[in-house]
């Protein structure tokens, strides 16, 4: 009787193990209580200061959600990236003052993966900062690869955060038969190799591929795991130009300057440091 009700999105002895972490949390509501709403270990990735992420992440967290911080990095394409950026050409002061902010902003996190960050991930000193203050924090990293030259994880690795990068991104094409066949592309990678990671985002057509993922699951012989539990490196490396921007229809966004030697700014930092 007891195995008879086991949850099928946790088949025991699982050949293989997938993580799938939906980014850009925090502007549409109604996608991203949908999103929470999503049965199995999916991890959801916030955006600081937006509209809804804190009500959100809550809602999640209690869900039994796994939640990080998706922070806005710097990027090669010129997009703006809402408050909370982290700018390439920060100082060290006020790099760290502004991931923290973010960090204090989202609730409940766990780990951080980069919004955008094709320039800024690819620099030696702001992914050394980035890793430290992690790893101060118990938190893991996992690089969403938008660049190929990525540093970050050569960086999380001389430090030992824990810490991965994407394999598959789910929805470059908003269309249901992509996203399925990269899904599925993810599920054999998790088989062949053991585990792997996926993202994706709040859009209609990835949810409802997602609502729909348990007997890919039961076929593949996968387990849905949280991101956290996955923090081993991954052999694969792919470049991918999603996560470049949200789409702008759903989560529009205005950039505001951050004084980084503001009273407020830094009274919050030394807060959050303690």
């Amino acid at each position: 009787m007891f195995l008879a009700t086991l949850s099928l999105s946790h088949p025991i002895f699982a050949q293989g193990h997938l993580a799938v972490i939906i980014d850009d949390i925090g502007y549409n509501l109604a996608l991203g209580k949908r999103t929470v709403d999503l049965s199995g270990d999916f991890t959801l990735a916030v955006l600081p200061f937006t509209p809804h992420g804190i009500e959100l992440a809550e809602r999640a967290h209690r869900r039994g959600k796994e939640i990080m911080l998706h922070a806005p990095m710097s990027n090669r394409h010129n997009y703006p990236l809402g408050r909370g950026g982290l700018i390439s050409g920060m100082q060290r002061a006020e790099f760290l003052a502004v991931l923290r902010q973010n960090i204090a902003n989202v609730p409940h996190i766990k780990g951080v993966n980069n919004h955008m960050g094709s320039l800024l991930t690819e620099q030696v000193e702001p992914m050394r900062w980035l890793m430290e203050e992690l790893k101060n924090r118990q938190l893991y990293f996992v690089d969403s690869r938008t660049s190929a030259q990525t540093q970050a994880l050569i960086m999380a690795e001389k430090i030992q955060l824990p810490s991965r990068r994407r394999d598959v991104f789910l929805d470059d094409e908003r269309s249901s038969s992509k996203i399925k066949y990269q899904l599925i592309r993810a599920l054999k990678l998790a088989r062949q190799r053991g585990s792997a990671i996926a993202i994706g985002h709040p859009y209609p057509e990835t949810l409802a591929e997602l609502e729909r993922l348990q007997p890919l699951l039961e076929q593949y012989d996968v387990q849905l795991v949280k991101a956290s539990q996955l923090m081993a490196p991954s052999s694969a490396i792919q470049q991918s130009n999603a996560c470049i921007a949200p789409p702008i229809n759903l989560w529009p966004q205005v950039w505001v300057p951050i004084d980084p030697f503001s009273l407020d700014l830094v009274l919050k930092s030394l807060k959050v440091a303690h």
